[in-house]
């Protein structure tokens, strides 16, 4: 049996493709039909991405379940911004705001997939903004996304481009949020390690507030703490500055002895950690900015804000794996 091996299944009628490393007893599911969502990734009979009931679950709520790509990631506040003088109208999909972008429930193209000893086993996916002229009234720049996910030697990785074949620079934020799962009763034994440098105070509707700073749960984050211990903060979430280079973070999941690790490479500054009360699970979020970036006073440096010119790419990289918990 070879080691790799991509399958063409189903969820609830909807296809899927399964990306399967038999040595490392690992498997991904991922349905282009909602939003390229990654919502299944097993290792050694243990699920590491919560999953949704049902694909019509996953349909309502995309936000909440699995892998969503978010462009733009959290709230956009009252739904709109400028940038370079222009202003953007979004959707209201969370009212009275805009949240997450709509690339987690649009369908995907398939453009490539398959599975070999060089590469493992993938599947390429694009969508482009040009194809979509309902995104194109609101958001009126000819961006193409192109990403592949890749399951090699147990590590299963995503890398994106996207491409700004529009005229004008383009307002430039994304974000993932995977859902890691952890057993029900789990949660006392699974500890999160981030190298969080400074904490965003948020106010009560969850924005910036301030400028970040060092706090107790930055220092307790480095070290590693417990998803019981965390704070109940605004939305349930926390909004952090990740140390300058590649940003890895880690669950330890005790009961398992084995540890996750997420390796978001260099693009992605801002981190949002957040406890899901619909799911068992814990969620490590790698944004390239703040959320609602285009509407806060705070300098590009710290806040992430920044735009794609015209002709130009965005390139990156993340992964995921499973090790023993030392």
């Amino acid at each position: 049996m070879s080691q790799y091996e991509i399958i063409n299944s189903e969820w609830d009628g909807e296809s899927t493709l399964r990306l399967v490393d038999h040595h490392a007893q690992a498997e991904a599911e991922i349905i282009p039909a909602v939003g390229l969502h990654l919502f299944r990734f097993d290792v050694r009979n243990h699920a590491y991405i919560a999953k949704p009931a049902s694909l019509a679950e996953l349909r309502v709520n995309s936000s909440r379940y699995g892998v969503p790509i978010l462009f733009p990631p959290g709230r956009v506040k009252l739904a709109a911004f400028f940038f370079e003088g222009r202003e953007y109208r979004l959707p209201v999909n969370r009212e009275p705001d805009h949240a997450h972008g709509e690339l987690r429930e649009r369908p995907w193209k398939v453009v490539a997939s398959g599975a070999d000893a060089a590469g493992g086993a993938y599947v390429s996916a694009e969508f482009d903004f040009a194809e979509h002229p309902d995104m194109l009234a609101y958001y009126p720049h000819a961006a193409c996304f192109r990403f592949t996910y890749r399951l090699k030697d147990g590590t299963l990785s995503l890398s994106g481009e996207i491409a700004n074949r529009s005229g004008q620079t383009m307002p430039l934020s994304l974000g993932f949020h995977p859902y890691f799962a952890f057993a029900k009763g789990e949660a006392s034994r699974v500890r999160v390690v981030i190298p969080a440098a400074a904490e965003w105070p948020l106010s009560t509707d969850g924005f910036a507030a301030a400028e970040p700073a060092s706090s107790p749960l930055t220092a307790a984050l480095q070290q590693g703490t417990l998803v019981t211990e965390l704070p109940n903060y605004p939305g349930g979430s926390q909004m952090l500055s990740i140390e300058p280079g590649t940003q890895t973070c880690e669950l330890h999941y005790e009961a398992r002895g084995t540890k996750l690790v997420y390796d978001m490479g260099d693009k992605f500054p801002i981190h949002v950690l957040f406890t899901a009360p619909w799911a068992e699970a814990v969620s490590l979020e790698p944004y390239t900015s703040i959320m609602n970036v285009f509407n806060e006073p705070f300098s590009p440096e710290i806040s992430g804000a920044q735009g794609l010119a015209a002709g130009e790419s965005f390139k990156f990289n993340w992964s995921i794996h499973i090790e023993p918990l030392q």
